[in-house]
């Protein structure tokens, strides 16, 4: 296997579940990292053997680092993400990637002419009920999708929009749109809505919907409504809220089949699918609703193992920077439709491979 070395920019939160990942990985170790407050870096590196560069352009120049995960805010992904392709470095950079679809198209371009790999950390792709769930679409359980429920429903403390969603990073970037680019839709629902593309191989292509602030004192929404249509013609629904009283684990999705429906519970906490047919299909009765079991699984370390298998073959990431620019087309048609009170539609990405 491959050593591989990995730096980390942008050391709050989600760069910890990645550390630990890099960890639990063989033939990968964490190098470098960095960050504008320097004991973070000297915290995330420094135990693993790893050197924290107080100068971006000191890590990105440091031969031992051959892939680069960044993870800042969103208003900085893409240009931090520019400098790490620029310097020969294969790029996994935290959704959505960039604030605009050209910005993604220019990353892209930018990875294929440097023959590097370019990914989006849609880790949620990975979760058990989604991977159980995508196998059982693809067998033909449910028959054609119909239709698809998505509910992002979170209680975040206020404190979330000014220190994030573990306290532990006081900057209120989440709060100013010029920053984040969006609240709850692009924050949290444009996961869900990856993973309705990734389970059904259907893109979508038009939206309808509402955005408002209600709760907290932000430029962002904190809730939305959307109806979208899929490729096939289903319809999609989607309700949206940062701050509703007393959620826990109620991000779900149903998906609707002509011969049967799958209830998927939130990835973030234990639950199994549900399976209900019209026909018996394989080992599952009909007319009943079944509980299907989804052994647990580490989203972060199994999305980062196959980034690295890419890297390590040249082929396709597991989430791409094509995945990024059609989640990314869809949230954006979201908003407009909110915008404008017309329907948006939503342009499919270029298809080449990253």
């Amino acid at each position: 296997m491959q050593p591989l070395g990995m730096a980390i920019v942008g050391c709050g939160g989600a760069a910890v579940d990645v550390a630990q990942a890099i960890d639990a990985l063989p033939g990968v170790s964490l190098v470098a990292a960095h960050d504008r407050d320097e004991s973070r870096a000297a915290a995330l590196a420094g135990p693993r053997g790893g050197t924290s560069y107080p100068v971006l352009a000191d890590l990105l120049s440091d031969e031992a680092v051959d892939v680069v995960y960044v993870a800042l805010p969103h208003h900085l992904l893409a240009s931090t993400a520019t400098l790490a392709l620029m310097a020969g470095k294969h790029a996994l950079v935290e959704k959505p990637m960039a604030l605009d679809e050209p910005a993604i198209a220019s990353l892209r371009q930018l990875a294929y002419e440097r023959q590097l790999r370019l990914g989006v950390f849609f880790e949620l792709r990975e979760a058990g009920p989604f991977r159980a769930a995508r196998r059982l679409i693809e067998s033909g359980a449910i028959g054609d999708i119909s239709a698809v429920r998505i509910r992002t429903i979170i209680d975040k403390p206020m404190a979330y929009w000014q220190s994030g969603p573990r306290g532990t990073v006081p900057d209120g970037w989440r709060s100013r749109r010029a920053d984040a680019g969006g609240g709850v839709v692009l924050m949290n629902s444009i996961h869900q809505l990856d993973v309705v593309r990734y389970l059904t191989g259907l893109s979508f292509v038009r939206a309808l919907a509402e955005t408002a602030t209600l709760t907290a004192a932000v430029e962002v929404e904190d809730c939305a409504a959307a109806v979208l249509r899929l490729s096939n013609g289903a319809l999609v629904s989607v309700v949206a809220s940062a701050h509703s009283p007393g959620a826990t684990r109620d991000e779900r999705i149903e998906i609707d089949g002509a011969h049967g429906r799958l209830d998927l519970p939130d990835p973030h906490g234990p639950g199994s699918i549900r399976l209900f047919l019209r026909r018996p299909w394989r080992e599952f009765a009909a007319g009943e609703w079944i509980p299907v079991d989804a052994p647990p699984v580490d989203c972060h370390l199994q999305l980062l193992r196959g980034f690295l298998d890419a890297v390590r073959t040249g082929t396709a990431p597991p989430a791409s920077a094509a995945d990024a620019a059609a989640a990314l087309a869809t949230v954006l048609a979201i908003y407009r439709s909110a915008g404008t009170g017309r329907a948006a539609e939503i342009a499919a990405p270029g298809h080449r491979a990253d």
